[in-house]
């Protein structure tokens, strides 16, 4: 099961990095622009892909972006570097991994006899 890369914009960098000022953020993902937001902080970022627009505002703040190769060369095994993620797993994506109460099982019909019966269904004296 592979998972869609997910995009992350420049202010959730500075929301997730305080008092991580020297460290470079990396993202397996795609760093795109938000109009909203009109002071980016000086940042270092490592991404798959950045789109055009959020790589000149990241370095006109006085930031840097490089991909996953530059990185390589200049923190060969990792210091100094902080991963963000986004949000793991949705329950749309993958139904099956979510928290116990909320994951599905995984059924051989989707029909109305299926696994909707007693701890499914609240109507059916209860539901944890």
């Amino acid at each position: 099961m592979s998972l869609p890369r997910f995009e992350i914009c420049p202010h959730q960098f500075s929301m997730k990095m305080p008092g991580r000022d020297n460290k470079v953020a990396v993202v397996v993902g795609t760093v795109t622009d938000d109009i909203r937001i009109q002071d980016i902080p000086k940042l270092k970022i490592c991404a798959l892909k950045v789109t055009d627009r959020a790589r000149r505002r990241i370095v006109k703040a006085g930031g840097q972006v490089m991909t996953f190769d530059q990185l390589a060369l200049s923190s060969p095994k990792g210091h100094g570097t902080v991963l963000l993620s986004g949000t793991k797993i949705e329950i749309l994506i993958c139904p099956n991994f979510y928290s116990l109460l909320l994951s599905r099982p995984y059924v051989r019909s989707k029909g109305r006899k299926f696994e909707r019966a007693r701890g499914r269904r609240s109507s059916r004296a209860y539901k944890n």
